[in-house]
């Protein structure tokens, strides 16, 4: 049930369904909106509108739904076997060497074999994961069945576990029952985990078979990903605010009474005005009655305040303010940019100087110079002219070092720079949530850093410094 949508709204829209995104509980405009284009696209069969508008997503639903995609899975698992049989030449000659392991396998080698499998570390577990894999040779397989037909492992949970609290009974014995049970090699398990260690020969000087020349060269496992250098997104964002407040710095836009906290009520447009005191103090009351949850404090409708025997009218939104640097003029009004294509990086010798560039500029087909300076609008950044140097320009996943000055240098995947005042976010290599914010190290200073380097980074997780580039033209079909 594929739908064609905007990259920030799918993205926006995250695990919900158009129903939760939409506010559908609420019956909101843009869910009304939706169910009336739905329902009106005759190019839709009777299935495949039902499922977008769909109100109720539960267990029975979520089954299957997780049985179907599994199915498709196994298809594609098998397909892929199938070429790797045809095409790819083994170095020995040997034919039907794909050794296919399933994941209630992999899972369970993988608790046999002392790993613990933790997504919110990163995305190693995909490496532990290969490892099991790779290890689980034909001959494992062979020995696993053996080991199994002997039935110990059953004997183990009936003889020295409790079966129905799980409390060992003979510590002992059910050590020395698990000694038999099949490893790929001595120390198998503290290789892999020093393996996927930040400071991995540490551990691997523990073992014998690794030499003190060769511990010198290992390195930390690295996360390859692929840079995005296509040039798609919206030119604006969906949002048009009023312009009317723009020699300030602000623009206002209108905003559901449902989605307001205490916090928004002095950015509501003339706040100061004592004559909207009693329709602020109305939205504040509400707020506070409902624990600052917008969603309940106006479920049932809010009526402005008026003199008694005036026929009162509903309010549904306010007007907030709120900080404009830059953005596209749009219908009268003005829409924040839109997604960013690239960050050019400049110098002057002393300094760096962060260009980004929109989807906007490459629909007008200009390459803008004109460098983020923070807490400016944009008409008063820093232009680029010959007394700058190009040095490169930044994608997202490009990998990227920053050195500053007393400081260890920040490195990782660049994620984005921030429009007010020119600093980058970078993704820790494997996006491990503890690490910054779910991964994310944000707000780096460049601009008074000692050094910026890009690097490629190949399929291995190797690093390539790149040396200079070429400042390359935007193409709106790119």
């Amino acid at each position: 049930n594929k739908v064609l949508v905007l990259t920030v709204e799918n993205r926006n829209k995250g695990n919900q369904t158009p129903y939760e995104y939409l506010d559908g509980k609420n019956e909101s405009e843009r869910w009304r909106a939706f169910v009336a284009w739905v329902e009106g696209n005759k190019n839709y069969r009777e299935t495949k509108r039902r499922n977008l508008l769909r109100k109720e997503f539960g267990a029975e639903a979520a089954q299957e739904f997780r049985e179907r995609h599994l199915t498709d899975t196994r298809y594609i698992a098998r397909e892929f076997k199938r070429m790797v049989e045809t095409h790819l030449q083994l170095a020995d000659g040997k034919e039907s060497r794909c050794v296919v392991v399933s994941g209630q396998l992999t899972a369970y080698l993988r608790t046999r074999w002392g790993f613990i499998k933790v997504r919110a570390d990163g995305d190693l577990h995909h490496a532990l994961d290969a490892a099991v894999v790779a290890a689980c040779s034909r001959s494992m397989v062979k020995r696993l069945s053996d080991y199994s037909r002997r039935g110990e492992l059953e004997y183990a949970r009936g003889t020295h576990v409790d079966p129905e609290s799980g409390e060992v009974l003979d510590l002992e014995a059910l050590r020395k029952l698990d000694g038999y049970f099949p490893t790929p090699w001595p120390y198998f398990r503290d290789e892999v985990v020093a393996w996927l260690s930040p400071a991995p020969a540490d551990g691997l000087a523990k073992l014998d078979h690794y030499s003190e020349e060769l511990l010198q060269t290992i390195q930390p496992v690295r996360v390859s990903r692929a840079p995005t250098r296509r040039g798609l997104g919206a030119a604006h964002q969906e949002t048009i605010r009023s312009a009317k407040y723009l020699a300030d710095g602000k623009s206002a836009v209108k905003t559901p009474l449902t989605s307001l906290k205490l916090a928004d009520l002095p950015k509501i447009v003339s706040y100061d005005d004592p004559r909207n005191l009693p329709l602020i103090d109305a939205i504040a009351e509400r707020l506070r009655a409902h624990g600052d949850d917008g969603k309940k404090a106006f479920k049932e409708p809010l009526y402005k305040p008026s003199a008694p025997g005036k026929n009162a009218p509903i309010i549904r939104t306010v007007s907030l303010l709120d900080t404009q640097k830059s953005g596209i003029p749009i219908r009268g009004g003005i829409a924040n940019n839109g997604d960013m294509l690239r960050v050019d990086i400049f110098t002057d010798g002393k300094r760096f100087h962060a260009v980004p560039l929109y989807v906007a500029d490459a629909v007008k087909d200009e390459l803008p110079n004109r460098a983020v300076v923070a807490f400016k609008p944009e008409e008063e950044w820093t232009v680029m002219d010959d007394n700058y140097t190009f040095l490169f320009s930044l994608h997202a996943n490009d990998w990227i070092r920053v050195s500053q000055k007393g400081k260890e240098p920040i490195e990782g995947y660049f994620a984005m720079v921030h429009r007010g005042t020119g600093n980058v976010n970078i993704w820790t290599h494997d996006r491990k949530q503890s690490v910054g914010k779910n991964g994310q190290i944000e707000g780096i200073g460049i601009k008074t850093a000692l050094s910026v380097e890009k690097f490629h980074v190949d399929f291995l997780g190797r690093l390539y410094k790149v040396q200079q580039e070429v400042r390359k033209p935007l193409k709106s079909k790119s």
